[in-house]
């Protein structure tokens, strides 16, 4: 952990800054909520291995492999 420390106490405030620095504290609603997520112990026909999860909700909806793997595809419409 000493190598990381000394990493962070060099680097940490321009790491956040690359990334995007929030000035304001994200709220999670229903309708932001939902994320990628993939169940590697399916079955054999492999149906429902990729889908949708709401964190709040707990609503699971199938995605093809295409649409995971699609950096871009998201069904949130919250901010």
């Amino acid at each position: 952990m000493h190598c990381y420390h000394d990493w962070a106490e060099k680097f940490i405030d321009r790491a956040i800054d690359h990334f995007g620095r929030l000035t304001e504290p994200k709220h999670l609603t229903e309708e932001n909520a939902w994320k990628k997520d993939y169940d590697w112990q399916v079955d054999a026909d492999d149906s429902n291995r990729y889908f949708l999860v709401n964190e709040i909700t707990k609503e699971r909806r199938p995605l093809t492999e295409q649409q995971y793997r699609d950096r871009h595809y998201s069904i949130n419409t919250g901010e």
